[in-house]
């Protein structure tokens, strides 16, 4: 009969390893929590090995019993606690009903509400309670919650199978100091992953490179991919740009290079719509651009969450877009779930709304009218602004008519150097001109923003 040992931890990813040694079967519990299955006969030294060896990484709670649930509420409350076989639910029926909140999803934690307004306060008191009239209470899911508070597994156990790595290294001969040779390397390094992300049906979702150099130093690069691909010459040339606008500082003695696999990009083309570019032949365009331009120049301006004039970021450009024929699919589909009393129209809302676009028409005839006034008696002017501004010096006898000042700061609150404070006017000159200036405080500056024609 198999038993199972139940071990909660402060360094998980150390457990398992050492877990992995001691069985072959062995289970998740998120965030810290694993499960062994053993023979019956080795419990006890196996649980001692797993001690000895995990004893640098701090204190460990365990418990064994015949249930994954019994086991795993043993280490949770009483650590070290050996439930004999058989005796699962009379260990349970003191514990609290609460402690099926750490095992259960969150549908049935809403149910140990409901327990505790009947006043069960303990997983015995769960477990006396009558399965029919349960049942018609709450259904199968108060059930598997009466079967946990007894001590039984309601689902089958699925042992943790660890993933294929998908890495390739090589040692090198002879220390590369050019770019040429190295690319040679990785082209046949590429090609024996791609053959393995084939066979297992995955691309490469990212690519992690890690180049030892002759002065016992390591030079890492991580590539991040648009979209998930396998492609070993689109992959090489995407290294060998990422390389060329960052190389590493000394020679290359060894090369170590991971992909982090992901499901492959599948595309179905229209036969209603034009071909759209390749977005492999994109992905390397814009790689050439980030060598010549660099990273951070390559991408689609957006506004920043602040008043700061002219505060933009660029963020990269997501080469995978729906294609308009699929949002309109998408459109129509979403509109056809909507339930029908809301596709309907009686025929006094359909009088009210059409009442409703005539006063609309007759308000936006009447706007353009006074627009057209307002335009004509009164003269408009357009502020062509210098991006960036332009350092000026301006006196008192040269201004004719000034208007100001506006006075506006902001970001002075987060600390950095994004912090901004100037004084704005609008001024006329000499020769007749209008321009907008601003005094900088931080920089104590004229500034010439921008002249209106």
């Amino acid at each position: 009969m198999p038993r199972f040992i139940a071990i909660f931890s402060s360094n998980p990813f150390h457990t398992l390893a050492v877990a992995q040694i001691l069985s072959p079967r062995i289970g998740i519990c998120p965030p810290d929590g694993l499960l062994l299955e053993v023979a019956a006969r080795y419990e006890r030294q196996t649980l001692k090995r797993l001690l000895q060896e995990t004893e640098t990484t701090g204190q460990l709670k365990t418990g064994i019993a015949s249930t994954r649930i019994a086991a795993l509420f043993a280490a949770k409350t009483r650590s070290g606690t050996v439930v004999p076989p058989g005796k699962e639910r009379d260990f349970l029926a003191s514990l609290p009903v609460s402690l099926l909140s750490l095992i259960t999803q969150e549908a049935d934690r809403k149910l140990l509400l409901t327990f505790f307004q009947w006043g069960v306060r303990t997983l015995g008191e769960l477990a006396a309670l009558p399965e029919g009239e349960l049942a018609a209470r709450l259904g199968q899911a108060g059930l598997r919650l009466q079967k946990m508070a007894r001590g039984e597994d309601t689902e089958l156990f699925q042992s943790y199978v660890e993933g294929p790595h998908f890495e390739e290294s090589q040692e090198l001969e002879w220390t590369l100091d050019s770019l040429e040779p190295l690319t040679f390397i990785l082209g046949g390094i590429l090609e024996r992953l791609c053959a393995r992300l084939q066979s297992y049906g995955l691309a490469a979702d990212s690519l992690q490179l890690v180049l030892r150099l002759d002065n016992h130093t390591s030079y890492k690069r991580t590539l991040r991919l648009a979209f998930p691909m396998r492609d070993p010459k689109v992959l090489l040339s995407l290294l060998r740009l990422d390389l060329q606008s960052h190389p590493p500082n000394s020679a290359i003695v060894g090369v170590l290079l991971q992909a982090i696999p992901a499901p492959p990009r599948v595309i179905q083309h229209s036969l209603l719509e034009p071909p759209v570019p390749s977005p492999e032949k994109l992905s390397r365009t814009l790689g050439r651009l980030s060598v010549l331009l660099g990273e951070n120049n390559i991408g689609s301006p957006i506004l920043l969450d602040t008043h700061r004039p002219d505060a933009i970021a660029v963020e990269p450009w997501p080469l995978e877009q729906k294609s308009q024929r699929a949002s309109r699919v998408e459109q129509k589909s979403n509109r056809a779930k909507e339930p029908t009393r809301f596709a309907r129209r009686t025929k006094e809302q359909k009088n009210r709304r059409a009442e409703e676009q005539r006063e609309d028409i007759r308000n936006s005839a009447f706007d353009i009218r006074r627009s057209t006034f307002d335009i004509r008696h009164s003269p408009r002017l357009s502020l062509r602004r210098f991006r960036p501004p332009k350092a000026t010096s301006i006196r008192s006898d040269q201004i004719v008519v000034c208007a100001g000042p506006w006075r506006s700061s902001g970001d002075w609150w987060t600390g950095t150097s994004h912090k901004w404070s100037r004084d704005e006017w609008d001024v006329e000159v000499l020769d007749g001109s209008i321009c907008r200036i601003y005094w900088d405080h931080r920089k104590k500056t004229w500034f010439l923003e921008g002249i209106y024609d």
